[in-house]
């Protein structure tokens, strides 16, 4: 895996505009989610939030216009250049991780079918790590966290430091939210240095 666990945030904005990127400060190394956008929008979010030192992952099935195919993925690699691609499709995350680049699969938690079904597909595929959503189900989470040797992302409908730091005792490394009132909020029991703020100064 490309990922290493003990890197990851514990939380990772999520940003729905592309163009709200400046909301985030100096990354020092953390990540951020970008959810979709027109390419050249999307390319120009990444370039300028890597230049704040941030590491960031795109959500390629909400790029406009763009497909999941090999040839597809190599362009977005060579034009956006991302760190990462998150992507709810294994054949995308297989093109991907062939491309060199990181690779998070996405995966919904409706029911008990739904998890078996994504952690068959997970095994298969070979992601880096894994996002689950909704991440306000501790029980979901920490039965994920039992079975998969990636690292879990806790994602969705998370609000509150009390979502958050239940999603982590659960078993998630991390979260990812688009509430911007936790974007700058930090695990103080991961170290010092993880206690830097996101926001601008």
């Amino acid at each position: 895996m490309r990922i290493d666990r003990s890197l990851m945030p514990s939380v990772i904005p999520a940003l729905r505009d592309t163009d709200k990127w400046n909301v985030l400060g100096e990354g020092q190394g953390r990540w951020a989610f970008l959810l979709g956008g027109r390419v050249d929008a999307v390319a120009e979010a990444v370039a300028l939030l890597q230049r704040r030192h941030w590491q960031v992952f795109v959500h390629i099935d909400m790029v406009k216009g763009l497909t999941w195919d090999f040839e597809a993925l190599r362009f977005f690699h060579e034009f956006a250049a991302p760190d990462g691609i998150i992507s709810t499709h294994g054949h995308a995350v297989n093109n991907a991780g062939k491309l060199g680049m990181m690779t998070i699969q996405r995966i919904f938690l409706i029911d008990s079918q739904s998890v078996d079904s994504g952690i068959t597909q997970i095994e298969r595929q070979g992601a880096d790590a894994v996002e689950v959503l909704p991440g306000i189900l501790p029980n979901l989470v920490r039965k994920l966290f039992s079975r998969l040797k990636q690292p879990l992302i806790a994602g969705g409908l998370i609000t509150s430091i009390g979502q958050v730091q239940q999603a982590l005792r659960a078993g998630a490394v991390s979260v990812s939210t688009s509430c911007p009132d936790l974007f700058e909020w930090v695990d103080k029991s991961a170290g010092p240095s993880s206690q830097t703020s996101y926001w601008p100064k």
